[in-house]
């Protein structure tokens, strides 16, 4: 029996079966879910995990023990829950998840953060005691990014690879940070990759119209084709013209007049520059009876002597009898 045992342990496997073994290995690895590296682009609370909107993807379940994640604690009367919700397409366009917070609710919002203050299905308080709060950034100044989040039932430690954020309800939520994304220059004129020849030298040509040095062909400036072909021989009597004749010459627009003279005012012409202003080298000079306004503010005030009634009525008597 042990013999037959070895025998059947030591029999070679036939290539068909290991044909299949490595097709049901590959539909395996096809199955399993691939990491996602993509950043987090926003997040939002709801109460019944039928409520969690499109694109978004709720943590229902803890990473430790797999049991319920509801991050609220239940009621007197009945079960009140709360599940978090993240997406990575939904969100402000161009704009990432940078951090993720858990503060006191009597605490400040953190500068620069959300609050999720209602549940996104229902519009209920989100949470009692506790705010969930995230900080979205342009993903072209984000420092890091999150990009994927789980909740802890059992462990008060992050696993590895994760950061804790904070406890709520008992259960531990912690974040798996990212890279900041990367921006992509577009190169410069000195860092382009397309490869442009040398351009040859331009030929030396000598002073004879004929052409005479340089390879011209005979002409002058061989780079130059004339627009048109030159015209024939004149016709003479009894001769017909050859080939088509050659194009016309282009039309020529009217030319437009000159612009009438703008004579620049006085004050346009302090903008043009000294040579067309005419106070230029005229010292600036402030008036003597403004000098000494800024030392006293108030206008200086007159005396007055003191005089008795008798005096008054007398001064009246005196300017009546001249009168």
């Amino acid at each position: 029996m042990d013999g037959e045992q070895i025998e059947t342990k030591n029999r070679p496997v036939s290539p068909d079966v290991l044909f299949q073994s490595g097709w049901m290995m590959r539909d395996l690895y096809n199955a399993l879910p691939l990491p996602d590296d993509r950043p987090i682009t926003s997040i939002c609370v709801v109460e019944e995990l039928i409520g969690c909107p499109p694109n978004f993807t709720a943590v229902n379940k803890t990473h430790d023990q797999d049991i319920d994640a509801d991050l609220y604690k239940d009621g007197f009367f009945r079960r009140v829950t709360r599940y978090l919700c993240h997406s990575k397409v939904e969100g402000y366009q161009g704009y990432v998840v940078e951090q993720l917070a858990i503060v006191p609710e009597r605490d400040a919002r953190p500068t620069g953060y959300t609050i999720v203050e209602q549940t996104f299905d229902t519009n209920q308080k989100a949470f009692k005691k506790r705010q969930l709060c995230f900080k979205q950034v342009p993903h072209k100044l984000a420092t890091q990014t999150i990009t994927d989040i789980i909740i802890l039932s059992r462990s008060k430690l992050a696993p590895e690879g994760f950061s804790l954020v904070g406890e709520m309800n008992g259960l531990c939520v912690c974040v798996k940070p990212g890279p900041a994304p990367s921006v992509t220059h577009s190169p410069g004129p000195s860092q382009s990759l397309v490869h442009t020849p040398a351009q040859p030298s331009p030929p030396r040509y000598g002073l004879d119209p004929r052409g005479s040095g340089g390879g011209g062909g005979g002409r002058m400036y061989p780079g130059m084709t004339p627009a048109r072909p030159a015209p024939g021989a004149p016709i003479g009597p009894g001769r017909l013209p050859q080939g088509q004749p050659p194009p016309l010459p282009p039309r020529l627009h009217p030319r437009p007049g000159p612009s009438p003279t703008h004579t620049p005012s006085a004050a346009e012409s302090m903008l043009y520059g000294p040579s067309q202003s005419a106070l230029f080298g005229l010292p600036f000079v402030v008036n003597k009876r403004y000098l000494n306004l800024g030392e006293s503010s108030a206008p200086p005030i007159p005396t007055f002597s003191k005089k008795s009634r008798q005096q008054i009525e007398d001064e009246g008597k005196g300017e009546s009898e001249a009168w």
